[in-house]
């Protein structure tokens, strides 16, 4: 049995602003391991633009395998579209006996959290750590007091996805946003 934190996104790609973080949290003592869950759709983000499921799921392993204690998780690819978190610790905690789940997020997330679906349960099945992120949103107190939500002192990122692609849309350089692995996933795609 072990403490995973589980890291869910879209990784769209998979930049080194998500690398920093995965490193980040799997050198955390209360952690045994990182899962990095790719999402094929989150329930906020439409799907246009996206890389192939199974292309960022490959992107994945390839970044990843280099770090002893993380993996890579296709879970999601198996449920229902979109993806709801909750949906996803349920099936976690069905599959697996983990001491506990720890859901690894963005404070621009923490800021809509409230609007989740079944989010005080999420909050019931798994701690909440959240990285700092440049937001000016409003953090609700009911969240913020909530003692299974721990503020982290993890990097700031200042890299987004979505930049990346619109760089990429627009034939600018990327070199040195994403690592040389998804880089050369790009070579061989274009």
């Amino acid at each position: 049995m072990s403490n995973v934190g589980l890291y869910l996104g879209t990784f769209n790609p998979i930049h080194n602003g998500h690398v920093t973080l995965t490193k980040y949290f799997s050198s955390l003592p209360e952690l045994d391991e990182v899962l990095v869950v790719i999402s094929p759709q989150s329930p906020f983000k439409n799907e246009e633009g996206l890389i192939s499921d199974y292309e960022r799921l490959e992107m994945a392993e390839t970044v990843f395998k280099k770090f002893d204690n993380v993996r890579v998780s296709d879970i999601e690819f198996k449920m229902s579209r979109p993806n709801f978190t909750i949906d996803t610790l349920k099936e976690f905690k069905r599959r697996h006996k983990y001491n506990k789940l720890i859901l690894l997020i963005g404070e621009d997330n923490l800021a809509g959290f409230n609007n989740w679906k079944d989010y005080k349960k999420i909050i019931e099945i798994a701690e909440v750590y959240v990285y700092p992120r440049d937001t000016n949103h409003k953090i609700p107190d009911d969240i913020l007091s909530n003692n299974n939500i721990k503020l982290v002192d993890a990097p700031k990122i200042k890299i987004s996805s979505s930049h990346i692609r619109e760089l990429i849309k627009s034939n600018q350089k990327i070199d040195d946003l994403v690592p040389k692995e998804v880089l050369s996933f790009f070579k061989s795609i274009t």
